[in-house]
């Protein structure tokens, strides 16, 4: 079995080192870079199949290894030695052959790697080169104007920028070509092929350079070109100003032809100029397109026709200065006798504009009476007739300045004075006809205001008439007998202004017209007569109700009947005047007084009538006067009933409000505090400090909001019946639980805090020394305060039974004396509404400064129970449990947080009993310092109604925190920031040290320094 053993490691063996030799044969024959590229690149694909054969060698040495692992265990020395030795010389051997594939591999591939971009790079020059000189090939292109050429001077210009840039890129090729050319000496990168490439680029630089500078050339022979164009435009333009200037100057005729002639002198000798100018653009016109040349000849040959325009002006200007000496004179006199109409125009103008103003002015100081507004209206006609005569004259002088515009004289001051005088004329027109018009109508009132009167008057006579026909009730006799007599002196009036209307018959011409007049009279003899008819039936009818009142002798039957109804009256008051159970009840109680006033108000035409009928007799009189002091007296009542009952409806709306916001704020509160709590973890503010502070300094102001609710509730139980009184009562109480064991969960964030702000001492201890109550600087939350430099902390207190029995005792008398203070307190706040004399006010101030000077015993007496007591706010576990919120949990045995030993198992409920008097004492406090100097003052339900009101907003500002989603996007949001900023900064890396990234040395687009520049193998 040996021997068979051997001689399968053998053939094995040989198998494996005839393969690796046969591997070395045919690396060593491709292991050369030198040759053409097709070569080369043989070569290479062989070299990779041989890289690609490498497994194969690796199955065998393991078909070897898999031989020898017998041979090796046997126990022949000899044999395993010389075992051990052929298979590491096969390993070394196998190393070897590895190692030399992969360099040969390497070396092939890298060479042919660089050849490839060398070639790219190459074919990239070769084919901008011809670009190039395809570009110059072809002959510069005519340009339009100097903007183009200058763009086709910048345009060459970037292209020599373009040839002199790739100057280094050329050279980098020639150094690689070199480079190339030492390891394969391949002819296509020898030093002929890179000189010709050095020839073809310095040829195309400099005829690039030639073809810029004869560019430059045109572009400046045009830009001088241009230069004389605009010079001999602007010197054209200032001798035409001149001319101008001479034509406009107010100087001697004689003195304006000396100008002109000298002028004129000035201009023909430019003519020699203007030939230069044609000269140049003749050379320019060759150098630039048709349409550009077609340009160049018609500036030219239009600087020639202004040459000429302008000799022309001013011969035409020599003789336009001769004629205008004929017409001066002429024009002068018109212009006299035009300037005179127009001056007796606005003399006259002005005098009715006066007249126009005074009327006016004296019609609104004036009291407006008939005779008055027809004086003005007769002016304002006047006025307006004169203006329509004076018509004719406005066109004469329209007229005479079209004449003036004939002349070759300035007529333009005249045009204006005419134009001024026609707007004139029309601001007076328009103003008279306004102002008349405005009179008209005023006077056309006046005068129909008696017809309009009459119809009023005639309808409410209709309507008395109607309603005294058939009537038997005394209270409505007396109030139609009082309305007909009104309606008689009415009719009075009217027939004395009927009679003066008709005396205007020529007044009523003028201002209504003929037909319009006619009509008014018919309408007025109508009403003459109506109203005659009407007031004899009015007569007629008050002394028929004048007879049934002076008949009616039944004053104790009409006496009874009031009487029974304001009985009626009083019992419906009593019956509703009784405490409701809500709000609804309460507006319903309010709508019966508002119905009931209203039936009272009607009731007291009744009273009225019934006076009609009191006669000379002393017992009528006094039986009516205390029947109108009863209706007095309830409507009175009624209406503080309707006050009352809305004041109560504002202050249980009010309570309702403030209920509901706490309400809201405690779930809120209760959900950003259960936030702070986990199921594993238990409580942890980490991260969140600033967000717990925030939370817990909310408590304060909520407990000053439920001591005020607590004061509103007060008021609203002592106007609200029993029925209802249980529903409010259930609610506070609700409220007051939900209150107290959210202020139990609260204390869990103050210990983390307390904790967090370093405030702990090493045994856990905590002591809150600050004094609560007094000045400014105390206040009933001390539990929430931040301020360490009024905190200190000592160490907490060893307890033994002893001193557990002494602390009750002293706890127990706290309890006493606060109770019997907080009733001192209660019984001032129930009545600090009702109005106090100044006794009562003294008395209450005196009682209120006895309260506070026994403040600071309490404090003292409550800050020995704190340092005596139980320390389950100091340990660090001593508020949090595994029930979650709101559960409180002491110390744990002897040498817990709280570091209370063996009697720490009385601490949870020493802790809470504390912690409820601790409350107790700052809600004390809080409702002394809160009450105040009390003053004598009477509040009515709207100002508390408004100052609810007002605080709303402000509460509801308070419960509108942002929620857990806003919080966590608030967080996450820098966190995403600063990442994104850290993935652009690593992306930015490889850009700040060229030099030494790989990436950026490898692309041969970026530079031509490869990576393994060295003799010798590449490193693997």
């Amino acid at each position: 079995m040996t021997q068979q053993e051997q001689l399968e490691f053998m053939e094995n063996l040989e198998a494996a080192l005839s393969w690796m030799r046969a591997v070395q044969e045919r690396l060593k024959a491709n292991d050369n870079t030198k040759g053409p590229r097709d070569a080369l690149e043989a070569r290479l694909r062989e070299t990779e199949k041989i890289h690609q054969s490498a497994h194969e060698g690796r199955v065998k040495m393991d078909m070897v290894l898999v031989a020898a692992e017998n041979l090796l265990q046997s126990g022949d020395e000899e044999l395993r030695m010389t075992t051990h030795t052929q298979l590491k010389d096969l390993k070394s051997l196998w190393e070897e052959t590895s190692t030399y594939i992969i360099h040969c591999h390497s070396r092939i591939e890298w060479v042919w790697l660089h050849w490839s971009e060398y070639l790219k790079a190459y074919e990239e020059f070769e084919l901008w080169l011809t670009r190039q000189q395809r570009g110059l090939d072809v002959g510069v292109e005519l340009q339009l104007g100097l903007k183009e050429k200058h763009w086709q001077v910048d345009q060459q210009r970037v292209a020599v920028s373009d040839v002199h840039g790739q100057a280094a890129l050329l050279e980098r090729l020639l150094d690689e070509a070199a480079a190339l050319h030492n390891r394969t000496q391949d002819p296509s990168v020898e030093p002929a092929a890179q000189e010709r490439l050095q020839e073809a680029y310095n040829d195309v630089r400099d005829r690039a350079e030639e073809r810029l500078s004869r560019l430059q050339k045109i572009a400046e022979e045009h830009q001088m070109y241009q230069s004389c164009v605009h010079r001999f435009q602007s010197w054209l333009l200032s001798k035409t100003k001149e001319l101008t200037d001479l034509m406009e100057a107010e100087a001697a005729t004689e003195d304006k032809l000396k100008a002109l002639q000298a002028v004129d002198d000035s201009v023909a000798c430019e003519e020699k100029t203007l030939q230069h100018i044609e000269g140049v653009a003749e050379a320019v016109r060759a150098n630039t397109s048709p349409a550009g040349a077609e340009v160049v000849v018609e500036q030219a040959e239009e600087l020639r026709l202004h040459w000429q325009r302008l000799r022309q002006g001013l011969c035409e200007a020599e003789d336009g200065i001769r004629s205008s000496l004929d017409s001066h004179n002429q024009y002068v006199t018109r212009c006299q006798r035009l300037g005179e109409d127009i001056g007796r125009l606005r003399l006259l103008l002005q005098g009715l504009d006066h007249e126009l103003e005074d009327t006016h002015e004296s019609r609104e100081r004036s009291a407006h009476t008939e005779e008055t507004m027809v004086g003005q209206w007769r002016t304002f006609t006047g006025v307006r007739s004169t203006l329509a005569g004076e018509e004719s004259q406005v066109e004469l002088l329209k007229a005479q300045l079209k004449e003036l515009f004939r002349f070759s004289e300035d007529s333009r001051h005249l045009s204006d004075d005419v134009l001024a005088v026609v707007k004139e004329h029309q601001s007076v027109k328009c103003r008279a006809t306004r102002l008349c018009s405005e009179s008209e109508s005023e006077l056309r009132n006046v005068l129909q205001d008696p017809l309009l009167v009459y119809a009023q008057w005639s309808h409410v006579v209709s309507q008395v008439m109607e309603a005294s026909a058939e009537v038997t009730d005394f209270s409505h006799i007396a109030m139609l007998v009082q309305n007909i007599e009104r309606l008689l002196k009415d009719s009075i009036q009217l027939q004395e202004r009927f009679g003066l209307l008709q005396a205007k018959t020529n007044l009523l011409d003028s201002v209504f017209g003929p037909e319009r007049s006619e009509g008014l009279q018919g309408e007025l003899s109508a009403a003459i007569r109506n109203r005659e008819l009407l007031h004899s039936q009015l007569l007629q009818r008050r002394s028929r109700l004048q007879g049934l009142i002076s008949r009616t002798k039944d004053f104790g039957d009409t006496y009874q009947l009031i009487q029974s109804k304001l009985s009626s009256f009083r019992d419906r008051l009593i019956s509703a005047d009784s405490l409701q159970p809500d709000i609804l009840a309460k507006k319903s109680q309010a709508d019966q007084f508002m119905v009931l006033q209203r039936d009272l108000e009607d009731c007291e035409a009744h009273l009225i009538a019934l006076e009609t009928l009191v006669s000379s007799s002393q017992s009528n009189r006094t039986q009516f006067e205390k029947l109108y002091v009863e209706w007095r007296h309830q409507y009175r009542t009624v209406r503080e009933k309707v006050q009352e009952s809305e004041d109560n409806i504002s202050d249980h709306e009010s309570f309702h409000d403030s209920l509901l916001n706490l309400q809201k704020w405690l779930m809120i509160m209760k959900q950003k505090l259960e936030s702070f709590y986990g199921a594993s973890a238990g409580w942890s503010i980490e991260g969140r400090q600033y967000e717990a502070q925030r939370a817990l300094g909310e408590f304060p102001e909520k407990e000053l909001q439920l001591q005020q609710m607590e004061v509103q509730g007060q008021e609203v139980l002592e106007k609200t019946s029993a029925e209802g009184q249980v529903h409010i009562l259930r609610d506070m109480k609700h409220l007051k639980e939900s209150w107290f064991t959210l202020y139990n969960t609260s204390l869990n964030l103050h210990r983390l805090l307390n904790i967090s702000s370093g405030h702990v001492d090493q045994s856990g201890g905590l002591k809150n020394s600050g004094p609560a109550g007094g000045g400014a600087g105390g206040g009933a939350f001390t539990l929430f305060r931040r301020d360490s430099a009024k905190t200190t902390w000592t160490p907490a207190v060893q307890h033994t039974s002893g001193s557990r029995g002494l602390l009750r005792s002293r706890r127990r008398e706290f309890e006493a004396w606060l109770s019997k203070e907080n009733e001192i307190l209660s019984g001032i706040l129930r009545t600090k509404e009702a109005p106090l004399g100044t006794k009562e006010v003294q008395m209450r101030q005196d009682t209120l400064k006895a309260l506070r000077d026994r403040v600071s015993w309490g404090q003292d007496q409550f800050q020995l129970l704190l340092q005596e007591g139980p320390g389950h706010l100091e340990g660090p576990g001593g508020l949090e449990g595994p029930e979650g919120p709101g559960h409180l949990e002491g110390p744990e045995g002897p040498g817990g947080p709280g570091g209370l030993g063996s009697e720490a198992s009385s601490g949870p409920a020493e802790d809470v009993g504390l912690e409820e008097l601790r409350y107790r004492w700052m809600l004390y406090k809080s409702k002394l310092k809160d009450v105040g100097d009390i003053r004598t003052r009477t509040r009515t339900g709207a100002k508390r109604v408004a100052a609810r009101k007002e605080e709303e907003p402000a509460v509801t500002a308070k419960v509108q925190k942002p929620g857990l989603l806003q919080r966590v996007c608030r967080l996450a949001l820098p966190l995403w920031l600063l990442l994104l900023a850290l993935l652009l900064l690593a992306f930015l890396l490889p850009l700040m040290d060229e030099g030494h990234s790989c990436s950026l040395t490898n692309n041969f687009a970026r530079s031509f320094n490869i990576m393994l520049r060295y003799e010798g193998p590449p490193p693997t």
